[in-house]
């Protein structure tokens, strides 16, 4: 169990305790120069059959570096090397280095124009070739307006063999590294000689680097990883052996080399190729893996689930280093060590903590520091930042910043862009790139979330998800994947659905024999977009034309819609890239023709087939639907009345209450009354998220609500339990489940899914099967009472269907029924199992809660403001200038006063019992119109079918956002003619104290000003 603590005054001093001393008035090449002189007859560099020792290694940089100076370069000139990785390419840099040039490494791999640009931009005053790479060096010597590359091959035959080294100081600069750039153009970062000093000082101390190891070679010399690899070794004696090309993509051959090399250490290698070693069949592998010590691991998050399978395979022996580090800051800021089995339940590896003359700042977005538990902008402090961005001023001055942190002159800091979170230990944990989130459905998508999930299926070797993008927006997602043995889409999308909600399954499976990888090893996500073509696309069924004019305008119509070429008819409109938006735009156009048709129809029929065979049988709009209309208003009443068994409880609450739902905006709510208004202990069950454990969000949630101060003193009375409802132990960890079913008193189950529309699946998953794990902890404490959270939806559903006379007074008549709404019907579902622990003479009673609107005073609602359906009905409403001409009142119940009304009645030992949490003074539309005028916005009611026919016609001129925004509407989610009001006297009755209940229109201010001030609600 974790325990939601907060130590800011000495995280950031305890983590920026780096200090180390470093060979400060060194370079590169005076540290080469002695090394090759200590060790020279010792092996330097190691490459298939190639062998070079140290003297010979000094020698030949020797020929280049005068070959340099015979062509005119000088010190402080950039030096393009033109070449594959190989032994060639260490001598080029260590050449360049030592006659004061910045070497400027370009691959030959890369798109021509990438690299023509390289040397354009850079002003390159010599290219070092390779004689094979003549023709296209040729090209870019012409950008150059030089008229001949150097070949080394001739530097080795015609320079001379000795060279004294240029006067050069460890702030010159020693290379500059292209990375992508958010303009389209690479951008050149430059690195002096001291960060690269540092850097393999600090290794050397934690690999326990000396001459007698032998270190792999494996990234390409154009990113920075090559910086690691290569000077760990050469500047400690060491042996770098250089992979071949079928060493580096062939695990076979990889671990063929660390046997017969018997290497020691493995330097930086791409998450990538980490990922497919430990998903490696090769026999006996600890056979091949004997001699390594340790192995680096970089360039994307590292999954735990790879590090215990490698673990497995090969061993404990090794050490684990994962490192991470933005180019701008000399390859590596941060590392975290793996000694001991990895069995953390975290998704990702963390990234560690600052290695040694680093500092680290986690900075929210308003400027304040991060504290334990909370995420932030990643910004860096140390003597080795880059000297900045070549040719690009504005882009160096917008992310090197001067030092807020730091009263130390021209002290800088980078800003990284990466947020990451604060761990209790004082590591940091990797989230997302702040400037490349995705979002999809409304939602954000974590790439990498949906990834690990593919990663668990047993038959899946390797993983990747890309988003599809058209107009910077994300237009659906593709999953490319390559396998052990036969497993097909449909398999994996139902696989994927028990780790990731429905949003981020991907629409589109491609069976590939190999995932492609860039140069660098990563994994080559430009190949992938390039691929995504649907007519090569795994689907659940093979392709069939749309038969009938109704099915081919179905077809077109979402073809349109998904920006997809083709749409067959048993395709799921879900599985090809359809969300919610996507449904209301159907809807949109549908309507036109069939009102009748609502949102949920396209969720319980998703095929065009399907669709279309349903529509066929509603009313088209040339039929006349009556109006509804009523002569008196009725109460619903708090029914129905439910056996009362004989209940033992101790208490209402107790010392220690299991909460669910904590992260909601109604359970962050019920957290601020429980902790104010008890002295309980909070145990709250979270899911966590990727790149978001269960204690971030619980804080994530309490702080935007109430602010760091005020839950300060209330820490050691919260404590989270990571979990998930839909699992039959919750999920729970063997200390959590021994918490649980011993210590906790009584249970507040809020948590539901609590859309309007969606899967009958989705919604019994979470709401029926959830409630269910729940209550079998009462069974097992029969005294532990269960309050359970309802909504006020099943009585005003049931009633409008006609059943509420008839089955209100028998409670199992009530949990007979089925329900049109599939979010109502899921908790009337739920409620029945609640009521069956009841008639066993369990203590449990059922909460309705009502149209949970915001803060009576403070007006402010919950963070997902776009989410609600209230709120979307306003803000259509405000957008369209119209809303229709309604006879129904209307429930508005302040958070803080159902919050309170809730614990309030919790605290009784009165069970068996149904409570309406709502609004007790219900307050005409008409009123609450008025109340929308009197704050300055101009709505005109009309009559309903107009509203409606005005709503869907072309050409009227609405926006996009207000169409779908009223669609809804359209089908009564929001408001609707209605004779009835809700009852909540029996309730109130019962309950001890109240929150006092402001006037409509001083909680229609506070609700307006509040929705204008987040940017939700246009100004009036």
């Amino acid at each position: 169990m974790l325990n939601l603590v907060k130590e800011k005054k000495s995280i950031y001093s305890e983590i920026n305790h780096t200090d180390e001393a470093y060979p400060e008035t060194e370079t590169i090449s005076s540290i080469f120069r002695r090394v090759a002189t200590r060790y020279a007859s010792k092996a330097a560099i190691s490459h298939g059959d190639i062998e070079i020792l140290y003297a010979d290694l000094f020698t030949k940089s020797s020929q280049v570096a005068n070959a340099l100076t015979n062509a005119g370069c000088r010190k402080g000139d950039f030096v393009g090397i033109y070449m594959e990785r190989s032994p060639e390419t260490v001598i080029s840099i260590l050449g360049v280095l030592r006659m004061g040039g910045i070497y400027v490494p370009i691959d030959p791999e890369h798109p021509i124009e990438r690299n023509r640009y390289i040397v354009q931009n850079a002003s390159c005053k010599q290219l070092i070739i390779k004689k094979n790479h003549v023709e296209t060096a040729a090209e870019l010597c012409l950008s150059l307006g030089v008229d001949t590359p150097i070949s080394i091959e001739n530097c080795f035959s015609n320079s001379a063999t000795s060279f004294e080294d240029a006067n050069i100081t460890p702030d010159d600069l020693a290379y500059v590294i292209y990375t992508s750039g958010s303009t389209g153009n690479p951008k050149g970062t430059l690195i002096a000689h001291r960060g690269v000093v540092n850097l393999s000082n600090t290794f050397t101390n934690k690999l326990e680097i000396s001459s007698a190891d032998v270190l792999t070679q494996f990234s390409t010399f154009s990113f920075d990883a090559s910086i690691l690899d290569t000077f760990n070794c050469l500047l400690n004696g060491a042996t770098l052996a250089i992979l071949t090309k079928e060493e580096q993509l062939t695990p076979d051959l990889f671990l063929s080399l660390l046997e017969s090399k018997k290497i020691t250490i493995i330097g930086c290698i791409p998450t990538s190729v980490f990922n497919r070693l430990s998903e490696t069949t090769i026999s006996n592998p600890k056979s091949k893996w004997q001699t390594v010590r340790n192995i680096t691991v970089g360039g994307e998050a590292l999954l735990s689930d790879h590090v215990r399978k490698f673990q497995d395979k090969f061993g404990m022996d090794t050490v684990i280093f994962n490192a991470y580090g933005p180019t701008e800051c000399t390859v590596v800021t941060t590392t975290f060590k793996i000694t001991d089995y990895w069995n953390s339940n975290s998704i990702t590896v963390p990234i560690g903590s600052p290695i040694g003359n680093y500092k680290i700042y986690v900075v929210k977005a308003d400027g304040t520091l991060a504290v334990v538990g909370e995420e932030g902008e990643l910004f860096i402090e140390t003597f080795a930042l880059a000297k900045g961005y070549l040719n690009l001023p504005d882009k160096t001055n917008e992310v090197f910043i001067t030092n807020p942190f730091s009263s130390a002159p021209n002290s800088k800091v980078y800003k990284s862009g990466d947020i990451v979170k604060v761990l209790s230990d004082g590591n940091l944990e990797f989230q997302y790139r702040k400037d490349g989130q995705l979002k999809l459905r409304g939602f954000r998508i974590e790439i990498g979330e949906i990834e690990n999930a593919l990663s668990k299926h047993p038959s899946v070797l390797d993983a990747a998800v890309v988003a599809i993008q058209e107009n910077n927006t994300v237009k659906h997602l593709s999953c490319f994947y390559s396998t052990k043995s036969d497993v097909s889409s449909t398999e994996l999308r139902e696989h994927i659905k028990s780790y990731v909600p429905y949003y981020m399954i991907p629409s589109f499976f491609y069976n590939l024999q190999e995932i492609p990888l860039s140069p660098t090893g990563k994994v080559d996500r430009k190949k992938l977009l390039a691929m995504d073509n649907i007519d090569f696309a795994e689907t659940n069924s093979p392709y069939e034309e749309p038969t009938g004019e109704l099915e081919h305008a179905i077809a077109s119509l979402w073809s349109k819609i998904l920006g997809l070429a083709r749409v067959g008819r048993n395709e799921s409109f879900f599985e090809i890239g359809g969300d919610s938006l996507g449904v209301m735009a159907v809807l949109s156009r549908l309507k036109q023709d069939y009102l009748n048709l609502r949102m949920n129809d396209l969720y319980q029929h998703p095929t065009v087939k399907d669709l279309a065979a349903y529509i066929s049988t509603l009313p088209n709009n040339t039929d006349e639907v009556e109006e509804t209309s009523f002569t008196e208003y009725m109460l619903l009443k708090e029914l129905p009345i439910l056996p009362k068994a004989h209940i033992n409880a101790q208490n209402g609450l107790g010392s220690d209450i299991l909460l669910t739902g904590a992260t909601g905006y109604l359970g962050s709510h019920l957290i601020y009354e429980l902790l104010t208004t008890t002295d309980a202990n909070l145990h709250l069950l979270v899911r966590p998220k990727f790149g978001h454990n269960g204690i971030a969000r619980v804080w994530e949630t309490l702080d935007s609500y109430w602010g760091q101060k005020f839950f300060a003193k209330y820490t050691n009375r919260i404590f989270v339990l990571e979990g998930d409802l839909a699992n039959a132990d919750l999920g729970l960890g063997a200390e959590e489940r021994k918490v649980v079913s011993t210590k906790i008193t009584s249970i507040i189950h809020a948590g539901a899914d609590v859309r309007h529309f969606g899967s009958m699946d989705d919604f019994h998953a979470t709401n029926v099967i959830g409630t269910q794990n729940l209550l079998k902890l009462v069974y097992d404490r029969p005294t532990v009472p269960f309050h359970f959270i309802s909504t006020i939806g099943i009585p005003e559903d049931m009633a409008s269907s006609g059943y509420w006379e008839t089955v209100s007074q028998n409670f199992q008549e009530f949990y007979s029924l089925k329900l049109d709404n599939v979010y109502t019907n899921s908790k009337l579902l739920a409620e029945k199992c609640v009521v069956e622990a009841i008639s066993a003479g369990l203590p449990c009673s059922i909460y309705r809660a009502g149209n949970l609107s915001c803060h009576s005073v403070t007006g402010r609602f919950q963070k997902n403001i776009h989410e609600n359906y209230f709120y979307r009905m306003i803000k259509a409403f405000l957008l369209l200038g119209k809303a229709p001409i309604v006879d129904a009142y209307m429930d508005i119940s302040p958070i803080d006063f159902a919050s309170s009304f809730m614990v309030s009645l919790m605290k009784q030992r009165t069970f068996g019992e149904i409570y309406h949490i709502c609004n007790p003074v219900q307050e005409h539309y008409d009123a609450f119109i008025e109340a929308l005028r009197e704050l300055g916005y101009a709505i005109d009611l009309i009559p309903q079918k107009e509203f409606e026919k005005w709503v869907i016609t072309v050409g009227n001129n609405i926006s996009k956002e207000a169409v779908q925004l009223a669609i809804p509407l359209l089908e009564g989610d929001g408001v609707r003619t209605s004779p009835y009001l809700y009852s909540c006297e029996s309730s109130i009755q019962n309950a001890s104290s109240l929150t006092p209940l402001p006037s409509l229109r001083t909680l229609v201010a506070a609700l307006v000003e509040h929705a204008v001030d987040r940017g939700y609600f246009p100004k009036p």
